[in-house]
């Protein structure tokens, strides 16, 4: 490709639905940013070899490279990415209208961006971490975006305690340390995200690179068809190489040996043609069905899994990895992500952190990059739509046909290119009422807040997987300073079960800082722990629905 292509075209080609390798410079000169051909790389303009303030050159060159780094992400900022397509494998028509998947064998271009979550730039990617899993398709009905991680689940379910869960886990404003007492206190505080937790310090924790993890969309999302009718799902992307995990020993040498172990593992298997591949799997649940008090859990609540028993794994399609990027900070550092974008046939659900992740990613995006135009950046552009024609209008660095000739307000007498068809499915929720009341089945009961951590910590893992978690917890658990939040943390433990508190705390260094009846007694209560009684539900109807309106709600 040239270096003077505009998106569209870059877009095209490195993606690889278009021939055009690397870069190819067919220019005859160097030139500044101006096209001024440039005289010399060695020798700056001076005056008794005092450098001149106004060298163009020397000024633009520095300036450049001052500002040659954007902001860094505040939540994922370690990864890498790569291209390739997604190949529809089963036809799901019935289920819903997107494009990408009512065709068998029909390939949509990707590109998909693995991550560590809370760990900064330049730290190794073996730590302990939550994993990044986004996949960006170029569909012919717009860019469709799946940001997930390599667990189903989170560690909160209200929007409002998001931050909270990426402060608590990164480092101390104060001394700029890894701060294990915000880590464990936060867990200790939040009852629902010790599930995640769980899987925070079981192996799962520290994958064997990017190439060794299963995808997971988290959230519910719907399924829309031509006839209106929706369905929930859940995605599920499994590593066809299957999944691959490190010790934490493991996990430690490599990150000293290999901090960038990950990425150069992920690069390296392209390079030699040995493309990595995940199968894409659908969970599907009626609205019918979507009642928590007919399930035994809630499908809206992102810190629960459907179990397989009840909702088995359906094939959609394929991932196939098989181009490296051309330029990282083009292709990798400047991605950018939304769960807001979604395609027609694909629609949001009653899920509460996916509602406010749809506005908040894609606002982090445009404070990251100072401007909202970042689809004129080849790998966010649409280059695969059928149409491209916005009313968002202006904007810094908007270097596109803007508006065109149209009028830059609506509506108007000129122009009406509205595809109201594309109007969003409608549900009906639980109640019209505005208040700060908790609609999450689970909260303030133990016996549903926990079941599912219960679930995997007894019967799905291992003899082997729960020594590991035993020893994970504790080699970090030792490191608070706080009896306190360690005792309150063991009580969280406990309440998932008292083996799971038992085994950590037989590891712990100095068992005599906490008092094991205080844990047993503190695991009575540790259900409502930051949940305040005003707010907890207290009624059947206080419990997220969406379910197919009786009545039409569009006119004809």
């Amino acid at each position: 490709m040239n270096l003077d292509e505009g998106p569209m075209q870059m877009a095209a080609k490195i993606t690889g639905v278009q021939p055009g390798g690397l870069e190819q410079d067919s220019a005859p000169y160097f030139t500044n940013n101006e096209g001024i051909p440039w005289p010399d790389p060695a020798h700056s303009k001076n005056v008794g070899g005092l450098p001149l303030i106004s060298d163009p050159f020397l000024m633009q060159k520095q300036q450049t490279f001052n500002r040659s780094k954007t902001l860094e992400r505040m939540v994922h900022p370690s990864g890498s990415g790569a291209f390739g397509y997604f190949e529809c494998t089963q036809n799901m028509s019935m289920f819903t209208k997107a494009g990408l998947f009512n065709e068998e064998n029909k390939r949509t271009p990707i590109f998909l961006r693995f991550s560590t979550v809370t760990f900064g730039r330049e730290f190794p990617d073996s730590g302990r971490n939550p994993r990044g899993f986004a996949i960006k398709h170029y569909t012919e009905e717009g860019n469709y975006d799946v940001v997930g991680l390599n667990w189903p689940i989170f560690f909160c379910r209200d929007p409002i305690q998001g931050p909270d869960v990426i402060r608590s886990q990164q480092r101390n404003p104060k001394n700029f340390l890894l701060d294990y007492n915000s880590m464990f206190d936060f867990l200790a505080n939040v009852p629902e995200s010790n599930h995640a937790g769980l899987m925070l310090f079981s192996d799962n924790g520290t994958p064997r690179g990017w190439r060794s993890i299963h995808g997971y969309g988290c959230h519910t999302f719907r399924w829309v068809n031509d006839a209106g009718q929706f369905v929930y799902v859940k995605y599920h992307y499994c590593n066809e190489a299957g999944r691959h995990d490190f010790t934490w020993p493991e996990a430690v040498q490599m990150s000293g040996e290999d901090p960038d172990f990950a990425k150069r593992d992920l690069w390296s298997a392209i390079e030699r043609g040995d493309t990595p591949t995940w199968t894409m799997k659908v969970q599907i649940m009626s609205p019918e069905d979507a009642n928590p008090d007919k399930l035994g859990f809630d499908p809206f609540d992102v810190t629960k899994v459907w179990p397989k028993d009840q909702y088995p794994c359906h094939e959609v399609g394929r991932i196939v990895l098989n181009k490296n990027p051309d330029d990282y900070h083009r292709d990798v550092e400047q991605a950018a992500f939304s769960p807001g974008a979604m395609v027609p046939g694909i629609e949001d659900s009653p899920d509460p952190l996916l509602q406010f992740r749809m506005f908040f990613y894609r606002d982090a995006q445009y404070h990251r990059f100072g401007s909202t135009n970042i689809h004129q950046i080849p790998v966010n552009c649409p280059f695969m739509a059928r149409s491209f024609s916005t009313p968002n209008y202006a904007g810094s660095m908007r270097s596109d046909g803007n508006t065109g000739s149209n009028p830059h307000y609506a509506p108007n007498s000129f122009t009406d290119k509205y595809e109201r068809s594309y109007a969003e499915t409608p549900y009906t929720i639980s109640d019209n009422i505005v208040s700060r009341k908790s609609h999450f089945w689970s909260e303030g009961k133990p016996d549903r807040e926990y079941e599912q951590a219960r679930q995997l910590y007894l019967r799905v893992m291992g003899e082997s997987e729960r020594c590991a978690v035993h020893n994970n917890t504790a080699s970090a658990l030792k490191l608070v300073g706080y009896p306190k939040i360690i005792e309150k943390y063991l009580g969280q433990l406990f309440a998932i079960d008292e083996s799971y508190a038992r085994g950590v705390w037989d590891q712990l260094p100095e068992r005599g800082r906490v008092s094991w009846d205080s844990v047993k007694g503190i695991s009575k209560n540790a259900a409502i722990e930051g949940k305040d009684k005003k707010l907890r539900p207290s009624t059947k109807e206080d419990k997220l629905v969406g379910v197919t309106p009786e009545a039409a709600v569009y006119q004809n």
